[in-house]
């Protein structure tokens, strides 16, 4: 059995994304939210299934949206790191990871 937790900020990357995606059509952001708990759950359910990147973390994009979730995996504990546009750089986040 894996335990999943969140670093305090994967709030604000949610809230955020969601925020900007209504803005493009009223909907829209509760729709990534929902495709985001898709890929949390995909994570829990085999999170060894992702392959450890350079930064040490293992990304899971999300099918529809262009968006990584970003996380390592220690024993049974699962910590997700970062939420972040396809397109950012790693170095924006990857202080979180200490």
């Amino acid at each position: 059995m894996w335990h999943l937790s969140y670093r305090p900020e994967i709030e604000d990357d949610v809230c955020e994304a969601a925020a900007w995606y209504d803005d493009k059509r009223a909907g829209l952001g509760d729709e990534f939210v929902a495709e985001y708990a898709s890929a949390i759950r995909r994570i829990q359910d085999n999170p060894l299934l992702f392959a450890i990147a350079e930064s040490g973390l293992r990304p899971c994009r999300l099918k529809r949206f262009p968006y990584i979730i970003h996380f390592r995996v220690e024993g049974s504990d699962i910590l997700v790191v970062a939420l972040m546009g396809s397109g950012r750089d790693e170095s924006s986040f990857i202080h979180r990871n200490r």
